[in-house]
This record gives C-alpha cells, sequence and structure tokens, in this order.
C-alpha cells in the first residue's frame, strides 16, 4: 500500500477509527513501511487510547485464528515515544482486546449467537416449522428465539432475513419483534431483513401491522416498508423477485450502495468485508451473485466495480478504490 491511513484526531468516531486501524493492520502486515509510515503509526496510536485498543484487537483477532504471519517474517513497528500516562491507557486497551478476542473471531466466523433457539450459519439456508404450524425459511446468518403458548405466538428475530409463512391460529396475532420495532399478522407470508436497528419488511400475501417509530402501519399484499425505533419509512412497492432471490439460491442487487451489498454478503460468506474509502462505500451497485459458488462472489464483485481487494486469509478483506 502506498498511500498512508489519514490521522484522525480525538474526536474521530468509533467507526472510522476502526477503518484506520484496518488500513494500518494491512500496511504492517502486507507490506514493508518506510521509516516515515512507521512514525506516523506511533504518533496515530500514540494520539487516541481508542486508536491502541482497536489496533489490538486486529491484532488478537489475528493471534486467536492461529493465522499470524511467523513473527520474523513481519515488520516490527518502531516503538513510539509515549508518557507514562498513555503507556498504562495503551495497556488498558491490549488487555482489553486481550479479553474480547475469542468473541471477535466468532464475529469474523458469523458464529456470535450460539444460544438462539434456531439459527443457521454463515451461508445455510434452513427451513423449520414452529410450534403454531406456521413456517419459517431462514437466510445465513441468521438467529431468532421462540415464545409459543396457547396464548401467545412470538418470535424475536435477533439477526439475518428470514421469510415467514404464518398460518391462522387460537392462540391469537404473530408477531415477530426486533430491534426496529414488530411485524404483527394474523396470516399472511412475508419477509422481513435486520440490519443492525433497521429492518425492512415486504408482504408476500395478505397484509402485516408494523408498529416501529410510536406509530403503527398498515401494509397491503405486494408493498414494503423500511423502519427503525427512530423513524418508519414511506411505504414503497415491493421488489419481491428481488428481496426473495435468495430463497432460490441468487443474491439480485439493482442500483444499491456497495455498503448495503456489503453487509448482505457478510450472511453468505466467512469473515468480514471492510471498505476503506466512504465514497467507494456510497457507490452504487447493480449485479447478480451466485449463493452456490460463494468463494466467487468478491471476484465477481471486484470485476463490476473494478476495485481493489486485499485479503488476510478468508476472514478479513479490505476493499479500496481501483488505483
Amino acid at each position: 500500500m502506498n498511500r498512508e491511513p489519514p490521522f484522525t484526531d480525538p474526536a474521530t468516531p468509533a467507526d472510522d477509527i476502526d477503518h484506520q486501524a484496518s488500513a494500518w493492520f494491512a500496511l504492517f502486515h502486507g507490506a514493508t513501511p518506510t521509516a516515515e509510515q512507521r512514525e506516523a503509526w506511533a504518533a496515530w496510536m500514540a494520539a487516541d487510547v481508542r486508536h491502541a485498543q482497536a489496533y489490538a484487537e486486529l491484532e488478537n483477532l489475528w493471534a486467536a485464528s492461529a493465522l499470524l504471519i511467523p513473527p520474523a517474517a513481519v515488520a516490527t513497528p518502531a516503538p513510539a515515544r509515549l508518557s507514562r500516562r498513555r503507556f498504562v491507557g495503551m495497556g488498558l486497551a491490549a488487555s482489553a482486546a486481550v479479553a474480547s478476542a475469542s468473541a471477535g473471531l466468532f464475529w469474523l466466523k458469523g458464529m456470535d449467537t450460539p444460544f438462539a433457539d434456531l439459527s443457521t450459519a454463515v451461508g445455510e439456508r434452513r427451513i423449520a416449522r414452529l410450534p403454531d404450524g406456521s413456517t419459517v425459511e431462514m437466510a445465513g446468518h441468521t438467529a431468532m428465539n421462540l415464545d409459543f403458548s396457547p396464548t401467545r405466538r412470538v418470535v424475536e428475530l435477533l439477526q439475518g432475513q428470514a421469510f415467514f409463512m404464518v398460518r391462522p391460529s387460537s392462540a391469537g396475532p404473530f408477531a415477530v419483534v426486533s430491534r426496529a420495532g414488530e411485524v404483527r399478522c394474523s396470516e399472511a407470508e412475508f419477509s422481513l431483513s435486520c440490519h443492525a436497528d433497521a429492518a425492512q419488511v415486504a408482504v408476500h400475501r395478505h397484509r402485516v401491522q408494523v408498529l416501529a417509530a410510536t406509530q403503527q402501519t398498515e401494509l397491503d399484499e405486494g408493498l414494503a416498508l423500511r423502519f427503525s425505533p427512530r423513524a418508519t419509512g414511506d411505504i414503497q412497492r415491493a421488489e419481491l423477485e428481488q428481496v426473495l432471490a435468495w430463497r432460490s439460491g441468487r443474491l439480485v442487487f439493482f442500483n444499491e450502495p456497495l455498503q448495503s451489498v456489503v453487509e448482505e454478503l457478510q450472511r453468505w460468506r466467512e469473515g468480514r468485508i471492510f471498505i476503506m474509502d466512504k465514497q467507494l462505500a456510497a457507490r452504487r451497485v447493480s449485479l447478480i451473485l451466485n449463493l452456490e459458488q460463494p468463494e466467487q462472489m468478491l471476484d465477481v464483485l471486484s470485476r463490476a466495480l473494478a476495485v481493489r481487494t486485499a485479503r488476510y486469509t478468508e476472514l478479513v478483506t479490505l476493499l479500496y478504490p481501483a488505483a
């Protein structure tokens, strides 16, 4: 990598710090840094304890995966000139990173909900029959908890995407609860997809109710809605062939930001993808990917966008604008 990662000040948001830590990590593990780059790295590490913590987490995730390059083969960064206070702070950050290394490795491999009632691994599809006779089809890296009784039927969607085929029942309404809000129906077929605390529902048959952001929205067949705890979007026509393409082994994207495409890919291939440029993350993408060939997804994406990829085992991939 010829260009140094940019500097940040202590007020830099955590997401930007993580991206910069990834760039420094790629430099020291994928190239031979210059003396100037070593000095810049030391200054960046010393500028904020969060910088040291983010970099230490990457180092310890690398070590925890047992995939480290032998120490003799890796360029050793020059030690930073730090005050005692800064040195102690970095030590505490590194200790915290060591404690979280195992959890971080599970995160990299998509195994971060081991105790869910129903779950799928990255790249796995699964159809399950629910206690009330309804059916759920789960996309990759999806997890949910079930709460069913003679008078209650509630699914907590922890993460991922699922297609629900809900049958009517004397137990009452069927509800799917997520961090974004709640989807409720008596009988319906619908898809629900979650990213962090935002969600999108698309109705295939019948009607659902969406309860989010202190309001209730009725959603009829063929319509879609994005929602979160803060806001409910406008009702849109559901692009069902695109939304449900994963059920037939494809991913279809039309004019989607690359960041959204990458978030979707995380469900279908192990490891994490980091976009190292904000303009690149916002670039619009239209393409079709084959779920039966997950190892080729990034190659197809790279050719379609003319982006540059830096892969560090199958667990970490960095995306840069083409030179």
